[in-house]
């Protein structure tokens, strides 16, 4: 019995331990795109701070899981900010530009400069923001 104790207390540890540094990761990849002045190296950098997130927010157990339709949705959207001259104007104003359901299927879009949101992602979003600004 003291055993098993003593593994649960140490696995707990390094799971803190791992959620720490992965939010250290985050807020240098936060600073380094902030910082770059290349589009790609943004992009990057942005990319990896949500992934940094995306992880460090699973292991507190905030969300039980990830559907893999929405990191590859997160990938997809990176790509078509980093090319900005082959977004249509039209598309980001018909369609999530995370989750790619029309304006029909979701309602009104927040709309901003090549991209847009629905309500749906824009509350998980938020919610991911606040499970991660609580624990700093």
């Amino acid at each position: 019995m003291d055993q098993d104790f003593r593994k649960k207390t140490f696995r707990g540890a390094k799971i803190e331990d791992m959620i720490l540094e992965l939010e250290k990761l985050s807020k240098l990849c936060e600073e380094k795109s902030k910082s770059s002045d290349q589009l790609e190296r943004q992009r990057f950098y942005e990319g990896m701070a949500i992934a940094y997130t995306t992880i460090a927010v699973k292991l507190k157990g905030d969300f039980d899981y990830i559907e893999p339709k929405v990191i590859d949705e997160l990938y997809n959207t990176l790509e078509k900010t980093t090319n900005q001259n082959s977004i249509s104007n039209i598309e980001h104003v018909a369609t999530c530009s995370f989750c790619r359901r029309s304006k029909e299927e979701v309602g009104e879009l927040a709309i901003g400069p090549g991209v847009s949101i629905c309500i749906e992602c824009l509350e998980f979003g938020t919610e991911v923001i606040k499970s991660h600004s609580t624990e700093v």
